[in-house]
């Protein structure tokens, strides 16, 4: 007799998730409910009706979960916006503006290159206010490599729509330091020092300071 070969068969693998043993918990928790309101005729009118309210919430329950376990794989994940840097002047009233654009502009011809800092976009027919502006000249070509190195300014402050324009002193530039360039975000931030300006109707305007984190144009 011929001796029949042996083959053992393999169940097929089942994958459990932890989503699904949390399922299958709650549903056998559902149906144990159920089941206690069917076999339970003798019951008195209250339980019977409390037992009917705990199997609602319990469904409830499991809508909500699967509602947001589809929401969670359907709703693409958001993605963060762009940075528009911000600056902020340090007096009376603090000025705080939510956007900030540094460029520098590369003149050549033995030249020293422009570099302007502006609370708006370069290049708008119209100024919104408040406004500031910053301008330096210098022999660095980039902004990054502006990283640790202060710049005599001038700076030009407008508090509000229709008020004086404060500036730096002619003669006496306002001193800003440069700090690190973050080369993901295309930032860089910076300092102005404590200083006083002088707006048209030759008013003293007293600065503590203010920070700087603008976005490099052109990078």
């Amino acid at each position: 007799m011929n001796a029949m070969p042996l083959v053992r068969r393999r169940s097929p693998t089942r994958i459990t998730s932890p989503n699904n043993s949390r399922w299958r918990h709650r549903s056998a928790g559902l149906s144990a409910l159920v089941l206690c309101l069917v076999c339970v005729p003798a019951c008195s009118k209250e339980k019977l009706k409390e037992l009917a309210e705990t199997v609602q919430q319990e469904g409830e329950s499991l809508v909500k979960e699967s509602k947001k376990m589809t929401d969670a794989l359907v709703e693409p994940a958001e993605e963060p916006l762009p940075e528009t840097g911000k600056l902020l002047i340090k007096m009376d009233e603090p000025l705080e503006i939510d956007h900030a654009v540094v460029k520098m502009h590369v003149v050549g011809d033995g030249r020293k290159n422009s570099l302007q800092i502006t609370s708006y976009p370069p290049g708008v027919e119209h100024t919104p206010a408040p406004a500031v502006f910053l301008h330096a000249t210098t022999e660095v070509e980039t902004v990054a490599l502006l990283a640790g190195k202060s710049l005599p300014c001038n700076l030009f402050v407008e508090p509000r729509a229709g008020a004086p324009i404060a500036r730096s002193e002619i003669g006496h530039p306002v001193s800003v330091t440069f700090g690190s360039m973050n080369m993901q975000e295309k930032t860089i931030t910076a300092t102005i020092d404590t200083c006083t300006l002088i707006d048209s109707n030759d008013q003293p305007l007293a600065l503590a300071g203010g920070e700087i984190l603008a976005v490099v144009e052109g990078f």
